[in-house]
């Protein structure tokens, strides 16, 4: 990976939800534009931000070995985002300083979000930081974790705490705030789809 001034960061696309709202089609794979997908599109707007390196975590391989990045598997199955972020950290031991961390249901984000975030991660160096809008609303998997809260996230694993939100702000987490919620905009049913004007067949 490039080095950024944050120091060796690996991009992270949370790919794990079963999108039942959407009939199970894989929302990573819904197309934005000129064919691209949203992952696709994530993967760009990581390289853009100076993020070279990046990681699926999904425990569906065969839908994502094709895009060339490592495709890493929950440690243990069926506590949610939790177990992607555990099993992204337990990757990245040794690798990496940071995981740089996107839902893949968000088709706006750019490098211009990711920047902010790489910028108030960079002093810090440590714990996390995550984007807020609107003062309020919090948006826990658009965060930069420190590979050092491995720990953390597996105790609350451990004691039945799947609340990604929750577990930052107990852990002194800094929320990053945006004006504009356009950018975090996520697809989670056809009316989203609809209403983000992409027909709901769009998956690759």
């Amino acid at each position: 990976m490039k080095p950024t001034e944050t120091g060796r960061l690996c991009g992270a696309i949370l790919a794990g939800g079963r999108a039942t709202r959407l009939g199970g089609v894989a929302k990573g794979l819904l197309k934005v534009q000129d064919g691209m997908s949203i992952l696709d599109r994530l993967i760009q707007e990581l390289n853009r931000a100076g993020v070279e390196d990046v990681v699926i975590l999904s425990n569906d391989m065969s839908r994502y070995e094709s895009f060339g990045y490592p495709v890493v598997r929950d440690l243990r199955m069926g506590v949610g985002p939790m177990g992607g972020i555990e099993a992204g950290l337990h990757y990245i031991a040794n690798r990496y300083e940071a995981l740089v961390l996107l839902p893949c249901d968000i088709p706006e984000i750019t490098a211009s979000e990711i920047r902010v975030l790489l910028a108030s991660y960079a002093p810090r160096r440590e714990g996390v930081v995550f984007a807020r809008t609107g003062g309020s609303i919090c948006h826990p998997l658009c965060a930069i974790v420190h590979n050092a809260l491995l720990r953390d996230i597996s105790a609350a694993i451990d004691r039945g705490d799947r609340g990604v939100g929750r577990l930052w702000s107990s852990l002194g987490g800094v929320a990053v705030d945006f004006d504009d919620p356009g950018p975090f905009l996520n697809i989670n049913t056809p009316d989203d789809v609809r209403a983000w004007n992409q027909p709901c067949g769009g998956a690759l």
